[in-house]
């Protein structure tokens, strides 16, 4: 047998705040903001305790609301909040879910790793409403820079200590370690998205490889001739490189960055003949 807690009523300061924040609730149907924080105050102060015996009872029974759908407001409120620190605010609910991650991981970032993430977002990304994988990237890549870490001195270049660092020369140190990482890591992403994108064109000899017998059978000319090249680099380390070369003039018409496989170099030479 459940035994419902003791009913505990309201006082005259907690019911009349109840009101305006169900008022707020009423007339923000399209609000998800204002809506989402008022249902947070309403639960973390357990202003539903005088008529509902839970949380989730008082959603369903005054809203019409799933538990779930309550937390889906408020979570998107609370992600809400701890992007508008980096300058971003979700235009909807998708946005805001979309979002969700990367909000996480900024509401535990240090005021100058915020800042670095903001400016980061307002400068090198070009837009007023970056992307969901370039707010998520340069946040983790802020959370990612240890207090201990070596980092170039933002006025000789030199490798010191994060920590040895004035305010003002931890700040630039940080802002370049996020501008830099971001890029890096962004890089990377696109690069495997071309890849799993070759990959699913693949006939079962490999994305790369129909490339490859594509561009060949296409592009090239009967002067022209894609090759394949391994060779040592000046530390003896075997590299691997593609590129296309005209038989007549012994020219190089466009290469790939050397690789240390096969698949990474025709990979550098498609990202090379599609600039």
């Amino acid at each position: 047998m459940t035994t419902l807690p003791e009913v505990q009523p309201l006082t005259t300061q907690e019911q009349q705040h109840l009101t305006q924040l169900e008022g707020t609730i009423r007339d923000g149907w399209h609000g998800f903001v204002t809506v989402g924080e008022a249902l947070l105050t309403i639960r973390d102060q357990r202003l539903y305790r005088a008529a509902h015996r839970t949380f989730g009872d008082y959603c369903e029974q005054v809203w019409g609301w799933s538990r779930q759908r309550a937390q889906q407001l408020m979570d998107a409120a609370q992600t809400s909040q701890a992007l508008s620190t980096i300058g971003l605010q979700p235009e909807n609910e998708r946005q805001a879910r979309d979002l969700k991650e990367a909000a996480k991981v900024v509401q535990h970032l240090e005021p100058e790793q915020v800042v670095a993430v903001a400016q980061y977002l307002k400068t090198a990304t070009g837009s007023e409403k970056p992307t969901t994988s370039q707010v998520k990237a340069a946040a983790e890549v802020a959370a990612s820079i240890d207090a201990h870490a070596t980092v170039q001195h933002p006025d000789t270049g030199a490798e010191v200590p994060l920590h040895t660092l004035t305010g003002e020369q931890r700040a630039a140190a940080i802002a370049e370690n996020v501008s830099t990482g971001t890029h890096e890591r962004l890089q990377r992403q696109k690069q495997h998205i071309e890849e799993s994108k070759l990959q699913s064109k693949s006939n079962g000899r490999g994305g790369w490889t129909d490339w490859f017998m594509d561009y060949v059978s296409q592009h090239l000319t009967p002067t022209q001739e894609l090759r394949i090249v391994g060779k040592q680099d000046a530390s003896g380390n075997p590299k691997v490189q593609a590129l296309i070369v005209d038989t007549e003039t012994h020219a190089t018409i466009a290469y790939g960055e050397p690789a240390d496989w096969l698949k990474k170099a025709v990979l550098n030479l498609v990202e090379e003949v599609k600039a």
